[in-house]
């Protein structure tokens, strides 16, 4: 009957829309109701307050609670083309894909970890209560510890939230691994808890010259979590056979349902130059401990007789099994494409998942994810570039599979689809981000034509229409 009474409400949406002339998406298109054909683009102007400025990334998405989608981007400002960034870059839309003339100067700002201008690497945006966000970036500098950690919290509409750390702003100044830490953060992201993590990789913290895994964790407040690892920090470092430490660098981190930290990211081998990139994940108990629980020592190498790197992974909330994308590093002669699996909780390789224990991802003349989600149904949905010609052109690229790892046949017919922007010449568009909103990817790139840098950059977002909108007659 509930499956019965779930047709009938379906049927009785799509006359509806039908009646009204409302155009309707399947499942794996653009959503029509975001910006019309469910593409937002908006191509930022190129000075701000008197000065030159030039988007060179998009590092982030988010939705926020009332469904509007924000986006961060590393900017390049005064001497554009000197290779440093010294902004960051937010954009807001509204839920149906408008830019919101609310926020900031009619739908986005640049904005400053300290004083303006400074050289501020962008990593996350961070929605938090009150239709609030988080922006996280890290201040470089030339000399140790190379880049500190910062975040700056935004109202609504693009003011600073002075009651968060001095004046709206929060940067971490100090660490417990000694004046020649050398430290690079790749990115951050919100804990059910409210808590912040930031990751990326640290030399000469314990471990050697290498790099090490490495986790920063701070309360809502952008204080210091002194209760995670130590002092807040946790640096995690190897050494081979022989005694020599092992390079491990960190890429992507997520929660699982029991508050274990999962780092992913790639060891290198340079004692074998076709097997440089090893994917490998670490797991943390809630304070920061490394979890033995986890392959027994709490970190587990995924030898895939190449070199590759994570750029991401998911949990699924079903049972804390690891979903791990992995990108094949590019070589000559070797066509771009990720290969997708799953670890079980236990650390073990799950064999049943795809093929084998593996799904490949890799069509035309080259693919790469670059960010992965889990629905509350245990559905996977990836998110990067295609690249259709091998000419210097890209669009963004999705895929959807079941937790089986068998690619969703119900998602555009074949469970992969290739979507492009109308943007003049910037048709090298890759997909950087990925969130979900009511289930409904939102997927956020950074749209360029095929030139020299510097040149026009641009933004683009996208949402997808999601079958489970249909679930109930809503979209949840």
């Amino acid at each position: 009957m509930a499956a019965r009474d779930s047709l009938g409400a379906r049927c009785a949406l799509a006359l509806l829309l039908a009646a009204s002339g409302t155009a309707i998406a399947d499942d794996g298109d653009p959503d029509p109701t975001f910006s019309g054909d469910g593409k937002a683009l908006f191509a930022w102007p190129t000075t701000y307050s008197g000065m030159e400025v030039l988007q060179v990334s998009t590092d982030g998405v988010a939705v926020l609670g009332d469904g509007s989608v924000v986006t961060v981007g590393a900017f390049d400002t005064a001497s554009v083309g000197d290779d440093d960034f010294d902004a960051c870059g937010v954009a807001k839309f509204t839920p149906s894909g408008a830019l919101d003339a609310a926020f900031g100067i009619g739908g986005w700002q640049l904005v400053y970890l300290e004083a303006a201008p400074s050289k501020d690497d962008c990593i996350a945006i961070l929605p938090v209560p009150g239709n609030g966000m988080i922006v996280v970036g890290a201040t470089e500098s030339m000399a140790r510890p190379y880049e500190q950690p910062g975040l700056v919290k935004l109202r609504a509409d693009g003011s600073l939230d002075t009651s968060f750390g001095n004046g709206g702003k929060v940067l971490i100044t100090s660490q417990p691994f000694g004046p020649g830490a050398g430290m690079i953060f790749t990115g951050a992201t919100r804990a059910p808890d409210g808590k912040i993590l930031v990751y990326g990789y640290c030399m000469d913290c314990g471990h050697g010259s290498f790099e090490d895994f490495m986790v920063l964790r701070l309360n809502a407040n952008g204080s210091v979590d002194t209760g995670f690892g130590n002092a807040g920090w946790v640096s995690f470092g190897r050494v081979d056979a022989d005694d020599h430490y092992l390079p491990e660098t960190a890429t992507t981190l997520a929660v699982d349902t029991h508050g274990r930290i999962v780092i992913g990211g790639h060891r290198e081998d340079y004692d074998d130059q076709d097997d440089r990139g090893i994917p490998m994940l670490v797991r943390l108990q809630p304070d920061g401990a490394l979890d033995t629980s986890f392959n027994g020592t709490g970190y587990r190498d995924v030898d895939l007789l190449g070199s590759y790197r994570v750029p991401a992974i998911a949990i699924d909330p079903y049972n804390d099994g690891i979903i791990v994308a992995a990108d094949v590093n590019a070589t000559s002669g070797v066509t771009p494409g990720t290969l997708v699996f799953r670890v079980r909780r236990d650390g073990s390789l799950d064999t049943n998942f795809g093929d084998s224990g593996l799904v490949a991802l890799q069509y035309e003349d080259g693919t790469a994810i670059t960010a992965l989600a889990v629905r509350q149904d245990r559905r996977i949905v990836a998110a990067g570039w295609i690249d259709p010609t091998g000419a210097d052109t890209r669009n963004f690229f999705a895929a959807r599979m079941h937790f089986t790892g068998a690619l969703d046949d119900t998602f555009d017919g074949n469970g992969v689809n290739r979507y492009t922007f109308s943007a003049g010449s910037a048709d090298v568009q890759v997909a950087t981000a990925m969130t979900l909103s009511g289930e409904r990817p939102v997927v956020a790139g950074l749209l360029t034509p095929p030139g020299p840098f510097p040149d026009a950059y641009a933004l683009g977002v996208l949402r997808l229409q999601s079958d489970a909108i249909f679930e109930d007659g809503f979209d949840p």
